[in-house]
């Protein structure tokens, strides 16, 4: 991988770090759950930024089911928040 890359990837870990700081300090579910579902987003980035990085479109795919499985998770949770209201 080139530097731009690898400086690439160090970013989105550094925004992954974050976004778990902000989970661990959040005091509601809903707080937690955008930061997750932030969290998943950035992961799906860092897959495509792998897939690109090693010209393999193995890992494009590999996001494009975790982001749809992660999406739906979403859905699961909210869906779940709105009946315990």
């Amino acid at each position: 991988m080139t530097t731009f890359w690898l400086v690439s990837a160090l970013v989105l870990g550094l925004n992954i770090l974050l976004a778990l700081v902000r989970m661990a300090l959040s005091r509601t579910v809903p707080e937690r759950v955008v930061a997750l579902d932030t969290i998943n987003t950035i992961v799906v980035a860092l897959l495509v930024l792998l897939g690109a990085g090693q010209q393999k479109a193995l890992y494009v795919d590999i996001a494009i089911v975790y982001g749809l499985v992660s999406f739906v998770g979403t859905l699961f949770v909210a869906k779940l928040m709105e009946r315990r209201r």
